[in-house]
């Protein structure tokens, strides 16, 4: 290897290195597929000068040949992803669908494969040979019909590139012309060293100087880059910007002729037809403009008469170039709208007044903390005489220290995070020094241009002490009520008491079985009314602990032995009405002494059970109460409807009272099924 290769191959490489930071510095920043596209062309650079450096020092033939193969991935790829990258600087997306890559990518990438597959059938290289015998002499590879397309599509990308690059050189601002202009160097340069090497001027047979021309291009781009701010600005596309804008443009040059004017400026009547007349000319029938003009002021709202009648806001720049004045760029908005949005905005705020004044509830408008609206009702809330004393004061003046930290609480809440805030009760100290109680609701809102709060407060004395005078009837009612049950209770367990004594006097057996029963309902009675009692719902008990209850009391009256006889209870928390419960007490006292009393004759063992559950039905809530047992059971043909027994015609009578139904089941011992519907709440466990 000669000591000009290993300059050449020193050149090179130190070139792939700088091109390898460049992608990965690309890589790094990527904050648009700008910088994805740049890195992409900077790894295409990088093997095509990596495989001509590594060419140069190679001594084995075979070991050149394949590093020309490597570099011919950027031999194939770095003209079309010059021209892609050249469509996103110039903000051509819609040529850089995914598709439209693809089909610019399928030529290369066959080009490569033909590369790489070269000694099977030489459509790159026909041949290749060794301009001498000496070790690692340059090769000379023959030029094949593949080579040669991949140089005309290379020339044609590049030719693309540059047309577009020259069309926005000359629409873009001066700030973006030394960037085209390096662009523009960057795809010229491989072209002219690429001639160079095909036409073999330089007379050195087998040395490719195109890389060198790439050195010279990756050069200059990292000048662009890191001096022009290459991947950090570009040219926005000035053509479509200016034609297409809302706001129109006029610009006058230093003699104030009009020199260029986009489509937008036809709201006043000036077209492209006027450029090149004087201003004092062209705004001759628009006085108001031209008065601006003049004065050389630099922002003014002014009204545009007929034919055109609109509102336009006008915007004078001085343009200076180095220095030196060029003219004056006019920017013209029609406002119409906006000044109409104004005008209704004023008008909806007097009717906002208006309104505010028939409201019999206080309207206050607070911004930050002062008073700056208050209606008529305010003042008499707030204990004036007119509402313009409360304008200009601080609204927490008036507060009770009770409500005073929920006051401003609730205003920054309001105003901080723009919440509506429903009704609540808060003190005030009026200005006749009274303390009122008053109910308050907050709103944001926009008055007279200023983000502020809406207050709605009504007082709510009155109302608070007729509360207050309720809640001490109701606590009065209650207490009678609690006393009633109270009376009622003592006075059905005396009758108990009574009979209990006179059942003492009887001799008669089955005599002394009917105190005992009436005791029995009396006491069930009782229970009742002291479970109301004790309980805050004066019209409701819950029943599941009265069954358990009456249960155990009637279970030790009739001196039962739990040996022999068990009780089994399972109930579920129920709360009933008490013109429910005291039937259904009744009835459950009469079906468990019959149990009690006949289910187990002569010392037979066996079990009652009481069930109490609710149910659905035809989607409605139902009650279910089962007394059962498993005893001897009813006499053969034994009709209970029909029998003359107390306690079986309370059973039924009852159940009528109460809407429920009677159902009795024999089979095995004595069943007996009340099933009723409650139409208040019930709850379970």
């Amino acid at each position: 290897m000669s000591a000009q290769q290993s300059i050449l191959g020193i050149i090179l490489l130190m070139s792939a290195i700088i091109i390898m930071y460049l992608a990965i510095y690309s890589l790094r920043k990527r904050s648009s597929n700008l910088y994805y596209y740049f890195a992409l062309l900077m790894f295409s650079v990088f093997f095509w000068c990596l495989g001509s450096a590594m060419e140069f020092f190679s001594a084995d033939m075979m070991a050149k040949i394949l590093w020309i193969q490597i570099s011919y991935i950027g031999v194939a790829t770095a003209a079309p992803l010059w021209f892609i990258l050249i469509l996103e600087y110039g903000q051509y997306e819609k040529y850089l669908k995914p598709a439209y890559i693809g089909m610019l990518m399928v030529l290369p990438l066959v080009i490569i494969i033909l590369a790489f597959t070269n000694d099977l059938h030489g459509i790159i290289w026909p041949s290749i040979t060794p301009v001498s015998d000496v070790t690692g002499a340059y090769l000379i590879y023959a030029h094949g019909l593949g080579y040669w397309i991949n140089i005309g599509y290379s020339f044609i990308m590049i030719i693309l590139g540059l047309v577009i690059l020259l069309r926005l050189l000359m629409k873009s601002p001066r700030i973006y012309h030394n960037q085209i202009l390096i662009l523009m160097l960057s795809g010229a340069i491989p072209i002219f060293f690429s001639i160079l090497y095909n036409t073999d001027i330089l007379g050195i047979p087998g040395l490719d100087i195109t890389p060198f021309g790439l050195t010279i291009s990756g050069l200059l781009i990292a000048i662009s880059i890191f001096k022009f701010s290459l991947l950090g600005i570009r040219p926005i596309a000035y053509e479509t910007l200016f034609r297409t804008i809302k706001n129109g443009f006029m610009v006058f040059d230093n003699e104030d002729k009009l020199i260029d004017v986009n489509p937008a400026a036809e709201m006043i009547g000036i077209s492209t037809d006027d450029v090149g007349r004087h201003v004092l000319e062209l705004l001759n029938n628009l006085p108001e403009i031209k008065e601006f003009y003049q004065n050389q002021d630099e922002e003014s709202i002014v009204f545009a008469g007929d034919p055109f009648n609109i509102w336009i806001r006008i915007q004078n720049t001085l343009v200076y170039d180095n220095e030196h004045f060029k003219g004056r760029l006019i920017i013209i908005q029609d406002i119409s709208k906006l000044k109409r949005v104004e005008k209704d905005f004023t008008d909806s705020e007097e009717r906002y007044k208006h309104l505010s004044e028939l409201s019999p509830d206080a309207i206050l408008v607070v911004i930050g903390e002062e008073i700056v609206f208050a209606n008529k009702a305010s003042a008499t809330v707030f204990g004036f005489e007119d509402p313009q004393d409360l304008l200009g004061r601080n609204y927490f003046t008036f507060h009770h220290p009770d409500s005073l930290e929920i006051a401003k609480k609730r205003l920054e809440e309001v105003f901080k995070e723009e919440k509506f805030l429903d009704f609540t009760e808060e003190k005030i100290i009026a200005n006749d020094d009274q303390v009122k109680d008053i109910e308050v609701g907050d709103a944001p809102i926009i008055y007279n241009g200023h983000r502020a709060v809406q207050i709605v407060a009504r007082d709510i004395s009155e109302r608070k002490k007729m509360e207050e005078e309720l809640k001490n009837s109701l606590k009065e009612k209650d207490l009678m009520m609690k006393e009633i049950h109270h009376r009622v209770k003592n006075n059905l367990m005396v009758i108990q008491s009574l009979l209990n004594l006179q059942s003492r006097y009887i001799k008669d057996t089955d005599a002394r079985d009917i105190f005992k029963d009436s005791q029995n309902r009396a006491k069930s009675m009782a229970m009742i009314h002291e479970s109301l009692y004790q309980s805050s719902d004066l019209k409701r008990i819950e029943f599941s602990e009265y069954i358990n209850t009456l249960a155990n009391n009637l279970f030790y009256s009739y001196a039962a032995d739990p040996k022999r006889v068990k009780m089994d209870v399972n109930v579920e928390e129920v709360m009933l009405d008490v013109n429910t419960a005291i039937p259904l007490g009744l009835i459950l006292t009469e079906l468990i002494s019959n149990c009690l009393k006949y289910a187990f004759p002569e010392d037979k063992s066996g079990e009652i059970k009481v069930d109490f559950h609710s149910y659905t039905e035809n989607g409605e809530n139902k009650l279910k109460l089962t007394v059962s047992d498993n005893g001897v059971g009813l006499p053969e043909g034994f009709d209970p409807k029909k029998s003359d027994s107390l306690g079986l015609m309370l059973i039924y009578s009852l159940s009528d009272q109460i809407g429920a139904t009677v159902e009795l089941d024999t089979s095995m011992g004595t069943k007996f099924e009340i099933s009723f519907e409650e139409k208040l709440e019930y709850a379970k466990n």
